[in-house]
């Protein structure tokens, strides 16, 4: 029940970042919800199930949906005009989320940390419902457990270090800041780790994650913006440090499980 009131207590104060006036009027449209769309996302959703369960799917779809939906907030706040709603959030699949350019590497990262900040607290409601409900409702249960679950890992995936991932943006915004290579050099290490992981236990989801890691090394163009300075770059790297750690932690049941 403590954890539960903390998870309620941290969804109040996080009330304001959805409730904030916007500074401008503008529209958050859907984007890729067509005929192809819609088979590379039950091809996506139908691998995660292979990979776990169905429950796991569910999460998935909830875990994309609620991130979608964050980032394109996120692009509003910061005021531009159309932000868009990706069914598949990938690159060539699917049109930019926003029409505009970021002015600074400042405004970026905080598009790239908004949506999984936010889903921390999803996240920690559903882990505090978990043992309220278990002896009356397991199935309830469960399926909030599972929720989580994925929340966390999905979350954590897209905070690599590996571009076009959130994670990716915001290693690029704080190597610019202090050391452009320390990105690329990241990003090797992180693909190193992830490949030793795949030939150790034969895994497909650590390979997955290797190839990532590889094709990032593809995304070196940088973009034209004003740099972080230098307390900007330490205040987004904390902020990024903690929402990643919060969120392995909150994936790290179905992370270990898919080693």
């Amino acid at each position: 029940m403590t954890f539960l009131l903390l998870a309620i207590a941290l969804g109040l104060f996080a009330l304001p970042l959805v409730t904030r006036p916007l500074t401008s009027q503008g529209r958050i449209r859907a984007s890729g919800f067509n005929g192809a769309g819609v088979i590379v996302g039950f091809v996506i959703t139908v691998a995660v199930v292979s990979l776990t369960s169905p429950l796991f799917g569910f999460g998935f779809v909830l875990a994309v949906m609620l991130h979608e939906l964050g980032s394109a907030y996120a692009c509003r706040i910061i005021g531009h005009e159309v932000a868009r709603v990706r069914l598949i959030p990938l690159p060539l699949l699917a049109a930019p989320r926003s029409d505009r350019p970021f002015g600074h590497a400042l405004e970026e990262s905080f598009t790239a940390l908004y949506a999984p900040a936010l889903a921390i607290v999803p996240m920690v409601l559903c882990f505090g419902l978990f043992p309220i409900l278990a002896p009356i409702a397991p199935m309830v249960a469960n399926l909030l457990r599972v929720t989580a679950i994925m929340l966390g890992t999905f979350n954590f995936i897209m905070l690599l270090p590996f571009l076009p991932f959130a994670g990716g943006r915001v290693m690029r915004a704080i190597s610019g800041a202090f050391w452009p290579r320390f990105g690329t050099t990241v990003t090797l290490f992180m693909t190193a780790a992830f490949t030793s992981a795949a030939l150790r236990d034969h895994s497909i989801a650590m390979a997955l994650l290797a190839a990532a890691g590889l094709q990032s090394l593809w995304h070196r163009r940088q973009p034209e913006q004003a740099p972080l300075s230098s307390n900007e770059a330490l205040l987004v790297m904390a902020c990024y440090a903690f929402v990643l750690t919060v969120h392995y932690l909150g994936g790290s049941w179905l992370l270990n499980g898919l080693r």
